[in-house]
């Protein structure tokens, strides 16, 4: 673990400085989850859920007062990290080192260090979900993008590498050393892939055991698992929440299928692409859901 300065000026803990950098671009400056008419006031109850090292629940506590947030990170290693960071500035949120699922048990996990925001206990099926028709020219490219776009790389360097990505030769010599930099750094980091084995709940679990009377808002984050998570909430419950953020990777049509089965308790609802190079060629999206009533 190490201290990371953001650029706001905050230090957190973290794993690694390149998904801190990411989740940062993400939750303070592009503000992804606060779109489409999602709205946060003071004193709501947020679920967390892949909370990560809690950087989405830091953004809003910066915004918003009085915040009843749960916060759910399964991996330990990760979720110290979000404990040291809940002290120093959301001191007052329940921390659950548990994931969420569509029932009580324990799986297992597979992630880097150096990469957290990957962790996932689909790894497989998330990589059924990878655009087919993407050539390594299109990975590379994007790596490159979005690297300049957490100013990893300046904008004078990423048109060069771009403009060099379009020549066969350079690009191949290029991905050489791409691929080397990759594997020093996991070296240099010490940080190789980890299994671990989680415990797992359900969402309404959560809210049975806290007695929990309302989600203003419930933003799920998981790498996979999330049509699990949200078939982990009871019909009894759905009423307890006014909105629902899914990161979702489209296996086997699944955008769809969340669409479909919110649509049906009531949410209106819009789909966004996730708006990085690399998601992109993922098929990564975000859906937005709101209760009508």
């Amino acid at each position: 673990m190490k201290l990371v300065n953001l650029p706001n000026g905050l230090s957190i803990n973290a794993l690694g400085q390149i998904d801190t950098k990411v989740l940062y671009h993400e939750m303070f400056q592009m503000q992804t989850y606060l779109k489409y008419n999602v709205q946060v006031s003071d004193g709501d109850y947020i679920f967390d859920v892949g909370a990560n090292i809690g950087l989405f629940s830091l953004s809003l506590t910066q915004s918003f007062q009085k915040l009843k947030i749960f916060a759910f990170e399964p991996i330990p290693e990760i979720f110290n990290a979000l404990t040291n960071n809940a002290k120093c500035y959301f001191p007052g949120a329940v921390l659950c080192n548990v994931g969420l699922s569509n029932t009580a048990k324990i799986s297992e996990f597979s992630y880097s260090p150096a990469l957290t925001m990957g962790a996932s206990m689909y790894s497989s099926e998330i990589a059924k979900s990878v655009s087919q028709e993407a050539s390594v020219y299109d990975w590379m490219k994007a790596v490159v993008l979005d690297l300049y776009r957490i100013s990893e790389l300046n904008g004078k360097l990423t048109k060069i590498l771009v403009k060099l990505l379009s020549t066969w030769g350079i690009r191949s010599l290029l991905f050489g050393l791409l691929s080397i930099y990759i594997s020093r750094f996991l070296l240099f980091e010490k940080k190789s892939p980890k299994q671990v084995n989680c415990e797992l709940k359900t969402v309404s679990e959560v809210i049975r055991e806290n007695q929990v009377c309302k989600i203003d808002l419930l933003k799920v984050d998981v790498e996979g698992s999330e049509l699990d998570v949200l078939r982990g909430i009871d019909q009894e419950d759905w009423g307890k929440i006014r909105q629902v953020i899914v990161e979702v990777h489209d296996i086997d049509n699944r955008v769809e299928k969340i669409v479909s089965m919110l649509k049906r308790r009531g949410y209106s609802t819009q789909v966004a692409r996730e708006d990085w190079a690399v998601a992109k060629l993922m098929n990564i999206f975000i859906v937005y859901a709101i209760a009508r009533n």
